[in-house]
């Protein structure tokens, strides 16, 4: 950002009149003074932009009948700051308060929302007004359905809405609704004074069995809290495995046994409309490999081969806030490891075969100690923006040790059956179907 530019042009100034008398200790507070207010105005637009997000996810549970299963405090420094909210299906999200402006009103600070439209969608405002593009439209916040197929073609996929950025350059907000391509001038950051703003959010309140989230604009969203665990929705079966592992019923975005559920790159814990090297969170940069090719390395998660200058941080297993189970799901529940799938299908203690649910190809595995059974879909896997159905794939937790730019896996297919594979690269999607023990 370049919000600190002008402190340079009055370090000029001091620079001036070092030599004489005069006496800048005037100058030097209102220079530190500002200095602090534009970093807290930094800090703020981070917070904003969480709730930007954490809005349009509130938004997405409202419509498609999510509901919450926690309410936690954030704090710093002993102070409650906001909230973490979780949701069953919908990935976490962090609410930050916020604080009304008390220390002057020459600076400005963009009040986002979102309200309905007759077409019973959700759109964008800033400041109670529409937040408009430069070809003149509403910016969607909800997703439109996609169309079923018919006559035996594939239905069309839905629009997602747009999560708007706001950043401070120049003194100035700006807004963009393109991921950063372009952005429109809100008004000024910092005044003489500068001011706080307000939050996004007006309140969070717990009332019985819902959580209401109301806005600065009094626009609310009241979204039921069930105080049961996950459990109650995906249950853990007992397939009288030698561990005492406990697989769960469902992958983690699903409702029921035979849904795909959400696709998550190797240690990330959010779904995304593309996976490969260039959006992977633990991507690093190039490395030789010999003869003038080069291949990708990791940042996180080093054992071995495939890490960048030397770099090694020995972990071989993910960490709970990477595993994609316990950030869903709570702390119970985490990825399986390689020798929990390995297990699982040891036809010691299961049998497994392919069939079909409601009309989904799935691989049936009964435990051979109790009759229980788990059904777990041919989900395929995503590469790109493409999902290859041909692959059916399940993420574990374990790292290829022997190449830290790939994980272990469960697979299995209609030739092959089932089979533990532990060289998958990291950057594509995979389900994750969560376990635990008893």
């Amino acid at each position: 950002m370049k919000v600190k530019s002008f402190v340079t042009a009055l370090l000029l100034m001091l620079t001036t009149f070092s030599c004489s008398k005069y006496d800048d200790s005037e100058i030097w507070d209102y220079v530190k003074g500002m200095n602090n207010r534009l970093t807290a105005l930094e800090e703020k637009c981070k917070d904003m932009n969480t709730n930007i997000t954490s809005l349009q996810t509130i938004v997405a549970a409202f419509e498609n009948g999510d509901y919450i299963t926690n309410v936690a405090p954030v704090m710093r420094n002993g102070i409650q700051i906001g909230y973490t909210i979780t949701f069953l299906k919908s990935a976490p999200i962090t609410i930050y308060n916020g604080n009304d402006g008390t220390d002057g009103n020459d600076g400005y600070t963009p009040v986002m929302g979102v309200k309905k439209d007759a077409d019973g969608l959700y759109y964008w405002t800033v400041d109670g007004e529409w937040l408009i593009t430069a070809e003149g439209d509403k910016v969607r916040a909800s997703g439109i359905d996609g169309q079923d197929g018919s006559n035996g073609t594939d239905g069309t996929n839905g629009d997602n809405g747009i999560t708007p950025l706001l950043k401070i350059e120049n003194e100035y907000w700006y807004v963009s609704y393109d991921e950063g391509t372009s952005w429109q001038m809100l008004g000024k950051a910092t005044g003489d004074k500068g001011t706080d703003g307000a939050s996004l959010f007006s309140s969070v309140e717990v009332v019985a069995n819902e959580v209401i989230f109301i806005l600065s604009d009094g626009t609310s969203f009241s979204i039921p809290l069930k105080n049961s665990t996950v459990e109650d929705v995906h249950k853990a079966v007992d397939l009288g495995l030698p561990s005492g592992t406990l697989w769960a019923t469902c992958n983690v975005g699903a409702d029921s046994p035979e849904e795909y559920g959400f696709y998550f790159a190797w240690g990330e814990t959010q779904p995304k409309d593309e996976y490969s090297w260039t959006n992977y969170l633990w991507a690093g940069g190039q490395i030789p490999i010999g003869g003038g090719t080069y291949t990708a390395s990791v940042t996180k998660y080093c054992f071995n081969y495939g890490y960048i200058n030397g770099f090694t941080d020995n972990k071989a297993e993910l960490e709970p806030v990477n595993d994609a189970a316990t950030v869903y799901w709570g702390e119970d529940w985490q990825m399986p490891s390689k020798e929990q799938c390995e297990e699982l299908v040891n036809n010691s203690y299961t049998e497994t075969d392919l069939r079909a649910y409601n009309k989904v190809l799935c691989l049936r595995v009964t435990s051979k100690i109790n009759g229980n059974i788990i059904i777990l879909p041919a989900s395929g896997q995503r590469q790109a923006s493409s999902l290859l159905t041909e692959y059916n794939m399940y993420w574990s937790r374990s790292l290829n040790t022997d190449d830290s730019r790939s994980a272990c896996i469960m697979e299995f297919s209609s030739g092959s059956d089932y089979f533990v594979y532990t060289n998958m690269t990291r950057s594509v999607g995979l389900p994750v179907r969560p376990v635990r023990k008893q």
